[in-house]
């Protein structure tokens, strides 16, 4: 009786691991992308900066921080050197976002922050 060869028995065995194993990859990726597109439709004039992703349960959830940056009407200092009065000043918004995936799948995309995106409905989200 011939046994198959030690190297296909572990290549077959190792196949499910790493096909599950590529959504801890491609996850992170859509889930980013899908923020972007969201954030470029909510805040076009803002720029997102991304600065942490974060995967967990598998790749099924994906956490997605970063940053809103966009300009102020008025520098709110105009003492501080080589600022002018009514100069724009960048301003930082953090922002987060989870992506839920059903394996590759993404299933559902929630804002963690800003409050007007996280909760648009909230009386404390107000929008410049």
């Amino acid at each position: 009786m011939n046994k198959p060869p030690l190297s296909l028995l572990a290549l077959l065995l190792s196949a499910p691991l790493l096909a599950g194993g590529c959504t801890l990859y491609a996850n992170p990726s859509a889930c980013e992308a899908q923020m972007r597109q969201a954030a470029a439709e909510a805040l076009p004039r803002d720029t997102l900066s991304i600065s942490h992703v974060g995967v967990g349960i598998n790749g099924s959830r994906v956490v997605v921080e970063g940053a809103f940056k966009t300009a102020s009407a008025q520098a709110k200092d105009s003492s501080v050197a080589g600022a002018s009065h009514g100069a724009a000043k960048p301003v930082s918004k953090p922002t987060a976002a989870e992506c839920t995936f059903s394996g590759d799948k993404l299933t559902a995309l929630r804002w963690l922050a800003p409050p007007e995106l996280a909760d648009p409905s909230s009386p404390d989200s107000t929008t410049d």
